[in-house]
């Protein structure tokens, strides 16, 4: 029978009468006390402590799950070490390495076919002196998409009797979340995969006059540049603090009008799974900046109709409280296009603060307008104490502006300034740009030789995201007369300055030096022995830094068409320091700073993390420079104290003739 709404409550009473009776029924008898009344159990409503001037914002009202940096490791084998690996292992790691290899086909006809390592057993390869068990460790970004890549450290074992991974080769080593663990133990899941080239830190002699030790510097911990790869990507998440289908759909449309679907992404940035969550997805523009990302999502306005209200307010809270002008400029970049009308009248504020934020919002939303403001900070112009940071900042900005030619020329100056941070800065943005004045040469995909023809000489290397040497100046050259030795007299440059007689050249071919293909116009004579096969050979090569180092790199072909050492990145970033060391080069040499072991700290601190001995090696690990990845912020070392440069400059042979306490270039 069908209920109609005019006799509900008739229905009501028949319902009531009807339960009466079936209670005195049930219970033969009467009972005037009343029943209790059921209510439903009611969620308590979460409330945030939030500036009121950020109320109306995803952060207010939700969490994003997922933007912690991932750590990630795994047992490793390095391979190809000039005697330098073997020795015993524990016997879990032992049993943990051998079945590995036993899986990978190692001793049935796999992988090793051929070369030294051929025919041999899991067991005996882990004993042979080439290879080595390392402990690969890495640091994921949050929402790094699938197929990006991240730098890993590679470390021989607490207590391992390998002395060296010099020259050593990593081979595919699975990256789980958390700690390594052996075979037995619980296995985490698998989120990416590591391989490739390790590069030592050249400079464990010494470094700006500090002993090995101080930095923790030592040749049995290494990295493989960019060598990781993220095979099954984490999930990000927003989770809202009360849950309301309305309210999620609404977050669902902020997003995904804030962060359209590009043309190589793979579908809307935001999906609504249920009325409390929504599954997020980087898109393809932020891949290598997943940080901005999460930052700028934390701040998406909830109701995007009123775009133009939310940039007014936030530009008034700018004038009126500019301690908040970090926060306050994210904002506005999270509102859109539709604040650069706003934030252009802060360009030229006399207060730097506020100018900076509306600086970055312009710059990161892509207003030309803030092009002059942002040349002006970079050269320093009017920013007070901290002018290094905002003028670092400033030049980051320019660099991520579309196609504006000024900012091309603006930058290649900036190139040529005495100040180091900010040749660097500005190097970094123009490579970024892709700029034609950097010529840049591609060494079996292994690393690039990049020169900029701009200012005074020097030797810049990188120690992350891509291997480069960079080389500044028109022509750097080897000193005339000079003499360079390394690696206890295996490798030798001995430059003398004049062009050899017909005579000479004969001379030299009868004793084995063989001429290179580069034609120098004042030849380098280069003796090299190999500690591993043996070979020695002796040529003559180019005074040019950058043919140098292009003969260094480039593997001999079989047809003797392509003549050169073929040695690591690593290798030949040591052959670089030793010339600057010895004097043979007027250039300076700088490095990046390493910012791979401060990663690391962080990321071990933020996750729950498996028990296994404490080393030295971890111990060192806190106690690594935090670098700033946004120029600008103010950071601490675990144990105090402002964060370094964002390169370290190695002091500078003195020239014949300067005095001692000259200071070093530049």
């Amino acid at each position: 029978m069908s209920v109609q709404p005019s006799t509900t409550g008739n229905v009501k009473v028949i319902l009531a009468c009807s339960g009466l009776f079936l209670g005195i029924a049930l219970a033969g008898g009467c009972d005037s006390t009343p029943e209790p009344k059921l209510r439903a159990r009611e969620a308590p409503t979460v409330v945030r402590d939030t500036p009121t001037v950020f109320r109306q914002t995803l952060g207010s009202q939700a969490t994003i799950r997922g933007t912690e940096q991932i750590l990630v490791s795994g047992f490793g084998l390095v391979v190809g070490l000039n005697g330098t690996g073997g020795g015993p292992l524990p016997v879990q790691i032992q049993s943990t390495m051998e079945r590995e290899l036993a899986r990978g086909g190692v001793g049935k006809g796999g992988p090793m076919e051929s070369g030294p390592l051929a025919g041999k057993t899991p067991r005996q390869v882990l004993a042979d002196p080439s290879v080595a068990v390392v402990v690969v460790e890495g640091v994921i970004s949050p929402g790094s998409p699938l197929g990006s890549s991240f730098d890993v450290r590679v470390r021989t074992l607490p207590g391992s009797s390998v002395t060296s991974l010099e020259g050593g080769q990593l081979w595919t080593t699975e990256m789980r979340l958390g700690n390594a663990t052996p075979f037995g133990a619980m296995r985490a899941h698998k989120i990416g995969e590591a391989r490739g080239a390790v590069f030592i830190n050249p400079f464990a002699e010494s470094a700006g006059g500090k002993r090995i030790e101080d930095d923790g510097i030592t040749r049995t911990v290494g990295r493989v540049i960019g060598g990781g790869r993220v095979t099954d990507p984490l999930a990000m998440e927003v989770v809202l603090d009360n849950p309301s289908h309305a309210r999620a759909s609404s977050l669902v449309a902020a997003i995904n009008t804030r962060f359209p679907a590009g043309p190589n992404d793979d579908g809307q940035c935001a999906r609504g799974r249920n009325d409390q969550s929504i599954v997020i997805r980087v898109p393809r523009e932020f891949r290598d900046r997943s940080a901005d990302f999460v930052r700028l999502l934390n701040f998406v306005p909830i109701e995007s109709a009123f775009a133009n209200e939310y940039a007014k307010r936030y530009v008034e809270e700018l004038r009126a409280t500019p301690a908040m002008a970090e926060d306050l400029s994210w904002a506005l970049v999270a509102v859109g296009k539709p604040a650069i009308p706003f934030v252009q009248g802060l360009y030229d504020s006399a207060e730097l603060l506020p100018r900076m934020a509306a600086l970055r919002a312009g710059a990161m939303l892509g207003d030309m307008r803030a092009v002059p403001a942002l040349k002006a900070v970079a050269a320093g112009q009017d920013v007070g104490t901290d002018a290094q940071a905002f003028r670092s900042e400033a030049i980051v900005l320019l660099g991520r502006i579309g196609f504006n030619p000024t900012i091309d020329t603006a930058l290649r100056e900036l190139v040529s300034n005495t100040n180091l941070e900010t040749r660097i800065a500005a190097y970094e943005a123009l490579s970024e740009r892709n700029d034609p004045a950097i010529r840049r040469l591609n060494i079996d995909n292994r690393f690039s030789i990049d020169n900029v023809p701009f200012g005074d000489e020097l030797i810049y290397i990188t120690q992350q995201g891509s291997p480069r040497i960079v080389i500044f100046g028109k022509d750097v050259k080897l000193r005339t007369p000079s003499i360079v030795s390394a690696w206890d007299e295996r490798f030798m440059l001995v430059s003398e300055g004049a062009p050899k007689s017909t005579d000479a050249n004969q001379a030299s071919a009868n004793a084995g030096i063989v001429p290179t293909k580069f034609d120098p116009s004042r030849p380098v004579r280069l003796y090299f022995r190999s500690e591993r096969q043996g070979s020695v050979t002796r040529a003559e090569v180019s005074d040019r830094v950058i043919e140098l180092v292009r003969y260094l790199a480039t593997k001999p072909s079989a047809d003797g068409y392509e003549m050169g050492l073929g040695l690591t990145y690593s290798q030949i970033v040591g052959v670089l320091y030793q010339m600057q060391k010895q004097n043979a080069v007027t250039a300076a040499f700088t490095t990046e700073e390493n910012r791979l072991l401060a990663a690391l700290a962080s990321a071990e601190n933020e996750i729950s993390l498996t028990e296994r001995p404490e080393s030295e090696s971890k111990r060192d690990m806190t106690k690594s420079k935090v670098i700033v990845l946004r120029p600008g912020a103010k950071t601490t070392t675990e144990s105090g104290g402002d964060q370094g440069p964002l390169v370290v400059p190695i002091e500078r042979a003195p020239v014949e003739g300067e005095k001692k306490d000259a200071p070093a270039k530049p």
